[in-house]
């Protein structure tokens, strides 16, 4: 019998838990779809270019997903009328932003982009379930857990009510030194 280390009473015996995943019929874990949200942030980049080598080992068709968000940019825009129309330069860019970013993706994998209107967690989980998505793939800002608390995270909003796994990429590119916002970064488009 293998003997659990000091301090960790009540976790379950690693060895057994290990045995016992062994011992369980192989499943093929299916990823047909990729939903990818982004923003335009270096840890967005990041995403991206994860998505892109799990596109490419699985044959999964990205989606990528530029949610405009009217509750950040209604000060820039006066024009918002109330019937809910969106001035078209928020969405002119998010496309031409969104374009930009599939000169990223290689030919051999299948990508589309789309663009929404809204708070951004509602609506990545919305499309996610649209689109049947097996998996999103999204970056994280990394302000920690006292900054989500007082402003509200997308990425935690995205963790409990996605329907599918999420994997939160964090960091970088290696040669970045800031979170410059990437669309002004064009050597890596």
């Amino acid at each position: 019998m293998i003997k659990q280390e000091e301090g960790h009473e009540g976790r379950p015996d690693t060895a057994r838990l290990i045995a016992d995943i062994q011992s369980r019929p192989k499943q093929e874990i299916s990823c047909r779809r990729i939903l990818v949200p982004t923003d335009g942030s270096g840890q967005a980049f990041t995403a991206v270019n994860q998505a892109i080598h799990l596109a490419a080992v699985t044959g999964a068709e990205l989606t990528l997903l530029m949610v405009v968000d009217l509750n950040k940019h209604v000060a820039a825009f006066e024009q918002v009328s109330l019937s809910g129309y969106v001035p078209s330069e928020l969405k002119i860019s998010a496309y031409q932003f969104l374009a930009d970013m599939m000169h990223v993706i290689p030919q051999e994998i299948r990508a589309r982009t789309r663009v929404e209107v809204g708070t951004p967690g509602e609506i990545i989980c919305e499309v996610a379930e649209q689109e049947h998505s097996d998996l999103i793939v999204m970056g994280s800002r990394g302000f920690g857990s006292f900054h989500s608390l007082l402003v509200g995270s997308v990425s935690h909003y995205v963790l409990q009510c996605a329907p599918c796994p999420v994997l939160i990429v964090k960091g970088l590119p290696d040669d970045w030194d800031s979170e410059d916002d990437y669309l002004t970064r064009q050597e890596h488009i």
